[in-house]
């Protein structure tokens, strides 16, 4: 982490036991942790919008749109579906 996410990181594991606590996060918990601190629910949902209506432009290769692709998948985790249900997206 660096700048504001560390300065919030030092903060929420003090605030929530320090490193005994630490050890019991899982990484679902954190990934959602992060995701609500430094996503707000408006970037979420667009993001999930522009997941779900994904169409490879005319100006973008392959790989670029599947790079595009994969990222917003990242981004919206289990949200983006099973691996056959991302395809069916692809």
């Amino acid at each position: 982490f660096e700048g504001n996410a560390l300065a919030w990181w030092k903060v929420y594991k003090q605030a929530k036991g320090g490193d005994a606590w630490l050890i019991t996060v899982t990484w679902a918990e954190f990934k959602k942790l992060f995701f609500l601190q430094f996503f707000p629910r408006a970037e979420q949902e667009r993001l999930k919008r522009e997941y779900h209506s994904i169409r490879q432009t005319s100006t973008e290769t392959s790989t670029e749109f599947m790079q595009r692709f994969l990222r917003l998948a990242g981004f919206l985790g289990a949200a983006a579906g099973t691996e056959e249900e991302q395809a069916k997206n692809f």
